[in-house]
């Protein structure tokens, strides 16, 4: 009797075992048809451009604009005015500090740049930006020697005492004026030197 019923309740597993791998296939099926189903939504958002600012100083007179081939003692320049007046402009889009510095030849070793005075002055405030009221608070007053000097604040990064503000699209007037003491010796006759300032800029934002 056992022999007959064995074939038969192993088809009867075998039937069983169909049926439910054919329910788990159905069921998964199933599954992934839902997830396909889910509603979704997207949006690119493009067009999100970046430009760096920029720092531009630029410098009017751009060329020599202190000079004399025959300076007597006593004498300035500019001569028999107050100041040369030099526009400095903020033509970039971030504000900046500046500094100036001067350095001097002294080829003929006769040391004229030990004598000659500068002076940088900021220019009155009710002669506007003229200079033609050369009485408006001293930046530098003194000799550039060979070595160089710092003339308006300090070219070292970082806010330094003396140091010059322009907003972007700003600009600003300073009066330069270069003079030989009226008692300056007989041995700097023909004595000759050579000065270049140099202005330096940097941002302000992020540069404490």
């Amino acid at each position: 009797m056992d022999d007959h019923q064995t074939p038969r309740h192993d088809r009867r597993r075998r039937g069983l075992l169909a049926l439910l791998m054919a329910g788990t296939a159905l069921i998964a099926a199933t599954g992934a048809t839902m997830s396909l189903a889910l509603f979704t939504s997207q949006t690119a958002v493009a067009g999100n451009a970046f430009t760096a600012g920029t720092i531009i100083l630029t410098v009017n007179p751009a060329t020599a604009f202190l000079t004399s081939a025959a300076m007597m003692p006593g004498d300035a320049v500019p001569a028999g005015t107050p100041g040369q007046a030099v526009a400095i402009s903020n033509t970039g889009t971030g504000a900046l500090r500046y500094a100036i510095t001067g350095t001097s030849t002294d080829a003929d070793a006769k040391h004229l740049n030990t004598v000659l005075l500068l002076t940088v002055r900021q220019p009155d405030g009710n002669a506007g930006a003229s200079c033609a009221n050369f009485t408006g608070n001293i930046l530098f007053s003194g000799v550039v020697p060979t070595a160089g000097a710092n003339m308006v604040g300090d070219p070292t990064a970082g806010f330094q005492a003396g140091d010059r503000s322009l907003a972007a699209a700003v600009s600003e007037t300073l009066c330069f004026k270069a003079s030989l003491p009226i008692g300056t010796g007989n041995g700097f006759q023909g004595a000759a030197s050579t000065y270049t300032f140099t202005f330096t800029a940097e941002q302000t934002a992020n540069n404490p």
